[in-house]
Parts: C-alpha cells; structure tokens; sequence
C-alpha cells in the first residue's frame, strides 16, 4: 500500500509539473444483482451448480467502491468490491468437492474479493464526451466452502490483465450517457468481461448521480479447479468530485 501511494503521488506530481488538472473522483455503487455459476474442485470434484444443486440465493446486492485520479487526459483507477453468496439445503445424492462428499443438509459459502488498479487514457475528452482506452489488471480472490458434518474449502486467487474502451456522450439537461467494457480471453483456460452501461445526471458541479447495468462474466478453469461465474442487474451510483 506504501509503495502504491508512492507511485501515485510521483505520478500526480509528475503530470501538475507539466500544468496537467489534476481531480480526484469517488464513486459508490449499490448493484442489484442475479447469480449463476459452476464450481468444481478437485480431480474428482463434481461440477456444481451453487443455484440449482445447493440451494444458494442467485439474488444478492453489493457495495461498489471506486476512486480515479485524472491528471487532464490520463486516469489512474482502483475500484474495490466484495461478493457473497451463501445457502443451505438438503442434498439426497451426494455431492464431490475438494476430495470431500456432501450430503444431507449442506451449508454453502462462496466469497470473491474483487479489486481493480488501471489505467485509462482519453482520446477524446470535450464537452462532455469522451472516449478512452482502459488496461487494467483485475485480481479475484476467491474463497468456496461446503459444510455438512464437515467442511471442505477451495481457494482461487487469480490476477487477470484486461484492456477495453470507455466513452461518454453528453445530452442536453446536464444528462450523458456512457459506459464502458473490459475484459481478455486466454481460450478455454481463462476469460473474462467486465461490462456497464448507464445515465449520468449532474445536478451539481462536483455531483453525479447515474442509473444502469452492469454484466460481470468470469471463467476461470486452473489445474482441477472450475470457476465459472456470471453476476448481472441493474446498480445506481453516486460519485463526488474533488
């Protein structure tokens, strides 16, 4: 962390030296969400619908937090947001996870901290449009567990690189819209997109208050371990400027 604040105040004091504006965005977002997904664990491990097969609520909402520092056309960004999902439910055929059988009532966690640091340059940034270039490294820490009389836990933690687009276009009433995609594909091993698309409406000049959708889809399939994960719904937003 040190070592990052470093490198974000060298970089800030880097581009204000060449007259660059420097602002400093905060964003939250409330998202509303559905769930579907497959794990598997081990060489053994049965592929598992958390949803269908344990019994897991596929509707949950989430806190994303998000802060860009924009030095004129260039943005640093880092955006912080944790998942959990969890649900029991009374399995009659026995379930495979992690070398372990499950059945009878089975309790389920599934729990992802994911973080974002990138970097966006504007090609276009004027009157209220924009259109940029995003590389970003994406990283997921991912934790899965089953309970009956015992407990099995699986780990993923898995740093992605990303690139995408960003753009913008402003409307008249101090409305816009935009939006923006990232993601990468590695083949059948790794995939991964990260997509949203939204109103903005600026009631203030340091306010933005925004309505839209968000698509989140990851596949993750390493050594004997699946994860294959699609998240999606509607979220609001509230950003300040500083």
């Amino acid at each position: 962390m040190k070592k990052l604040a470093a490198l974000l105040f060298f970089v800030a004091t880097l581009f204000t030296g060449t007259n660059a504006f420097a602002l400093v965005d905060i964003d939250g977002r409330y998202w509303l969400t559905t769930m579907d997904d497959k794990i598997k664990s081990g060489t053994t491990g049965d592929t598992i619908n958390l949803v269908d097969d344990l019994g897991v609520d596929d509707q949950e909402n989430f806190f994303d937090v998000r802060a860009t520092l924009e030095l004129g056309s260039h943005k640093l960004r880092y955006g912080f947001m944790p998942l959990s999902w969890e649900g029991v439910k009374t399995v009659s055929a026995p379930v495979t996870f992690n070398g372990g059988s499950f059945s009878g009532v089975v309790t389920t966690k599934l729990d992802i901290a994911y973080h974002r640091l990138g970097y966006e340059y504007d090609i276009i940034d004027t009157l209220n449009n924009r259109l940029g270039v995003i590389f970003e490294i994406k990283y997921f820490d991912i934790d899965a567990s089953l309970t009956d009389t015992a407990t099995r836990t699986a780990s993923v933690k898995a740093p992605v690189p990303t690139i995408g687009i960003a753009a913008q276009a402003g409307l008249p009433f101090l409305l816009s819209v935009g939006g923006e995609i990232t993601g990468i594909s590695l083949g059948s091993a790794a995939w991964l997109v990260d997509a949203e698309a939204g109103v903005n409406f600026k009631p203030a000049p340091f306010v933005v208050v925004s309505g839209g959708y968000r698509l989140l889809k990851l596949h993750l399939d390493y050594d004997d371990d699946l994860a294959d994960i699609s998240v999606q719904g509607p979220f609001v937003m509230l950003r300040a400027d500083f």
